[in-house]
């Protein structure tokens, strides 16, 4: 089975939430100040089986067909704070190769 990658953008700082099947152009309503959309996250089918992120994968695969997205309210767990990584691993800062 082909893993299927979805691509979650939020509106703003407000928990309204949009999941698409592409990440380049995707075509998200906007009336106005509610237009704000930012990538949010990149998941994969098998990330939201449990339900985890606020919506039903079904009913989204089935709007994201009809529509090109499909709009819901995104959990706490999507919504929190988000962990940032690091391009150079802590353990090699402030050293040189000169």
């Amino acid at each position: 089975m082909a893993v299927q990658r979805f691509y979650i953008y939020r509106n703003g700082t407000s928990d309204a939430c949009a999941v698409t099947g592409t990440r380049v152009d995707p075509q998200l309503p906007g009336d106005g100040a509610s237009g704000d959309w930012r990538f949010w996250m990149q998941i994969s089918r098998i990330q939201e089986e449990h339900g985890q992120y606020g919506f039903d994968m079904k009913t989204a695969a089935a709007d994201i067909a009809v529509r090109g997205y499909s709009l819901f309210t995104g959990s706490q767990t999507l919504l929190a704070d988000r962990v940032q990584t690091r391009a150079t691993p802590a353990s090699q800062e402030g050293t040189s190769n000169d």
